[in-house]
Formats: C-alpha cells, structure tokens, sequence
C-alpha cells in the first residue's frame, strides 16, 4: 500500500496537468482581482493583500474552474492504466486492494493540493506587491485576523478540490472516458447551481459556492461544511471502489 501510494502520488505531482492547474488557479485569482487592482490610488487599509485573495476566492472567476483545475493532475490515470495495458505489470505487483486505495488517495490529495498551492502563491505575490502600499496600523489598532481566515479558506479548497477531483477519477473510469474526468465535475458543478439558484434555493448545502462563501446557518459552521465535503469523498471514492473491483477481475 505505502508503495502504491507512493508511487501514485509522486506521478500526479510530476505531471504537467499539476503545474498547469497552478498556474491556472494563480491566473484565475489575479484575473478576479483586476478590477480591484485597476481602481488602486494612494495609501490602502491595512491587510488589503490578504482581503484582495478572499474577496477573489469567492468570485464567479475563481468558482468555475476549481471544479476543472482540480482534475488536472491525476483524474485521468485509472483510464490511462487500463488503456494502455500498463495495469497488466503493476497489478500483481501491488494487488487490486492496495490499488484502489492508493489512487484514490492520490487523486484526492492531488486535487487539492493544486488549489492549496496556486492559493498560497497568490497570497505570496499579492503581499509582495501590496503590502507596501498599505497604511501602518494605528497604536491602538488591532491587526485583523486576515491570514487565520484565508487557512480556513484554505482547508475548504483543499477539501473542495479532493471532491471535485474524485468526482472527474470515478466517473471516467465507469465510462472510460478521458474526457469524462475533466468534463464531469463542471458539468455537475453547473448543475448544482442552476438547482440552487433556479428551484431548490433553501437547500443550499449542496450549493458549490456557499461551500467557500458560509452565508447560511450550518450547523457547527466551516466545520459543517467540512465534514459535508469529506463524506461526499468518501462516498465518490466507494463508488470508484466498486466501479475498480468491476474492471479489474477482467484483467
């Protein structure tokens, strides 16, 4: 399993789809912030780097394309495997058990990771540029929690991504799909929202963005949200589980 594992992870880390979905959350987040950046002048409040990425994390720019960066580095890797026969050696070498459980650990944790960096990387270079700019806090000011706020955002991404990314990894391994893996988590994404927003409007815990924006009353709050996200995984991943077993006896 530690093997497996290993090996798993070290290959959707390696894998250009996990530098491109950095790059693509870092551009995203800069693209949701042009019209705060543009509209710049003088000295700015205190801690305006840091509430330049969360009011960025929460915009429709951002929001869109988790669901697609995520799948980047590794959604596609089960289909990759059977297709190119490659399972036929790794398989004995393994056992389908170990399998499993390493590529659906690989898939999420990978998934998320590529949200967390690109996050990270932003904040990086927005307090870099901006901190400059930004008014000293008065004697008798007290810093806001900024930095605390964007780990908790950053935990939620994490989870989010996992989701979306063993979302895009079950379903293209029931349909065999390359296209599948990065299609259908935007697609049911999409579907969510228009559910939400058009006919079930107080059944918001199913609502994508309310996941990264909390508006409505959860029960224990990011917490809720949270342990909602890692159930949701845990169920994609037993489907993947019994979609695999299926697969795997014929080879």
């Amino acid at each position: 399993m530690t093997y497996s594992f290993s090996s798993d992870i070290k290959r959707a880390l390696a894998a250009k789809g996990f530098l491109f979905a950095i790059a693509g959350m870092v551009l995203m987040i800069a693209v949701a912030s042009i019209n705060a950046i543009s509209s710049i002048q003088g000295v700015q409040a205190n801690g305006f780097h840091a509430q330049l990425i969360l009011s960025a994390l929460t915009s429709d720019d951002v929001t869109l394309v988790l669901p697609i960066l995520c799948t980047l580095p590794f959604a596609v890797a089960f289909v990759d495997d059977i297709k190119s026969g490659f399972i036929k050696q790794y398989l004995p070498r393994s056992g389908v058990s170990a399998y499993i459980k390493s590529k659906i650990l690989a898939s999420g944790i990978s998934g998320g990771l590529v949200l967390v960096a690109g996050l990270f990387i932003a904040y990086g270079v927005s307090a870099l540029v901006f901190t400059p700019m930004e008014a000293a806090l008065e004697p008798d000011q007290t810093a806001q929690p900024y930095f605390a706020e964007i780990l908790t955002k950053t935990l939620t991404l994490f989870l989010s991504g996992a989701f979306w990314s063993l979302t895009g990894f079950t379903l293209a391994s029931m349909t065999m799909s390359r296209y599948m893996a990065y299609a259908s988590p935007f697609v049911m994404y999409y579907v969510l929202i228009i559910l939400h927003e058009r006919y079930f409007a107080d059944f918001y815990v199913l609502y994508p963005k309310e996941w990264l924006a909390v508006s409505e009353p959860w029960v224990m709050q990011n917490l809720g949200v949270w342990v909602q996200l890692l159930l949701l995984s845990v169920v994609i991943s037993l489907l993947f589980g019994m979609t695999a077993k299926r697969r795997l006896e014929n080879v």
